[in-house]
């Protein structure tokens, strides 16, 4: 009886160190042994609030941390509401821009509540890093920068990337790392789990930790969603990001339509907590079924079961049988170009472009005047998901 026990808990912790990690620093083993050793670790993720919601990218150091408050640790979120003024130049060949304090403050409003889907609600301990960044003198950051050399930052891949293009670098993209490294010291943490691109700034911290408080913390890069296609990871940045704040029929709408075939296998595995096995079963399935089945996971996750069933139901009706949809917006009768712009919430010139491209029909007949008006009870289709009746 004991012996199954420490198996299933091995098993647990393999599952953990493997499914969605990338790397472990200083190592697996070292990572094996303090996750078995009976001290209840507190290891951390920062997020910015650089968006008004969390991505699918987000799940997955979320769902790591999942995995380990049920070995019996103890996540922490950092919201890095004084570091989203700075920046973090992580795979931009540009300067980011900073952000005010207000704009933050207002991107984080939804942060928590979509967290809670993931971690329950009093099972991790939350932590704003401006409650020690700001406190810090002039003074307090010169010595702490003196911990690193300018050789050692320019290692950093996306810094090379700008000197060979010479392109510029910011004085406050150094201190990013700096700022991200002393929250670990700040609050004296075991681990930091970030995107395997977040794994100079989580070294920093442990680097800091080490000459500062004579602590050695372990760090989990995790594995991030990218386009082997493309090569670009899906994130804010660049675009075709599915929300947590997303409705059902979006979240649905937005996994068939931006996930790549090649990629079902690997969100799967990273953003769902559907066994390894069952993945595996399913994978010769056809790609369009297995995606769907993807959809419906994610919904299910984040909104539950009746709406994901309700928004594959949508789905089969409208993409596969070509009927309307149950629910639409409804929207006042305007020159089509005019409809088109508010409903997108583009330009003119953009929405003349999708008219110009027969991407708009009116009760499915393409209609490519910009000055035809709609009447009342016409429906409007914009692209392949976007329908509002005239009112």
């Amino acid at each position: 009886m004991f012996g199954t026990k420490v198996n299933t808990e091995d098993k647990k912790i393999e599952d953990t160190l493997t499914r969605r990690i990338e790397a472990i620093f200083p190592s697996r083993e070292e990572a094996v042994k303090k996750l078995k050793e009976g001290k209840r670790l507190r290891v951390y993720l920062g997020i910015d609030p650089t968006g008004t919601d969390l991505h699918l990218g987000h799940t997955i150091p979320l769902l790591f941390l999942k995995q380990l408050l049920e070995l019996g640790h103890k996540p922490v979120l950092v919201i890095g509401d004084f570091t989203a003024r700075i920046g973090d130049p992580t795979g931009k060949d540009t300067t980011r821009k900073p952000l005010t304090e207000k704009e933050v403050k207002n991107n984080m409003k939804n942060y928590l509540g979509q967290v809670y889907k993931i971690l329950p609600k009093g099972s991790f301990d939350v932590k704003y890093n401006s409650s020690w960044l700001s406190k810090m003198s002039f003074g307090d950051v010169v010595k702490l920068a003196s911990h690193v050399t300018v050789q050692q930052m320019e290692k950093r891949d996306m810094f090379q990337e700008r000197v060979k293009n010479e392109e510029p670098i910011g004085v406050n993209e150094f201190l990013y790392p700096l700022m991200q490294g002393y929250d670990s010291v700040a609050m004296e943490i075991d681990g930091e789990v970030g995107g395997n691109d977040q794994t100079f700034n989580m070294l920093m911290g442990r680097k800091l930790e080490e000459k500062l408080i004579n602590k050695d913390k372990l760090v989990f890069a995790t594995q991030l969603l990218v386009d082997a296609e493309s090569g670009k990871k899906m994130s804010k940045t660049e675009g075709g990001i599915i929300s947590l704040g997303d409705s059902p029929q979006d979240m649905f709408g937005k996994t068939m339509k931006t996930i790549p075939d090649g990629m079902i296998v690997t969100v799967f595995e990273l953003c769902t907590e559907k066994p390894q096995q069952w993945i595996e079963e399913k994978k010769g399935s056809s790609p369009y079924e297995f995606k769907k089945e993807l959809a419906f996971e994610l919904v299910k996750m984040y909104h539950g079961d009746k709406e994901a069933t309700k928004a594959r139901e949508e789905w089969d009706r409208v993409f596969s049988k070509g009927e309307l949809p149950s629910e639409m917006e409804e929207i006042k009768t305007a020159k089509l170009v005019e409809l088109v712009g508010l409903v997108t919430q583009g330009s003119s010139s953009s929405a003349k472009i999708l008219i110009d491209q027969g991407a708009v029909k009116v009760n499915g007949e393409v209609k490519k005047e910009w000055g035809f008006v709609p009447k009342e009870g016409d429906v409007v289709q914009i692209g392949p998901k976007k329908f509002v009746r005239v009112g």
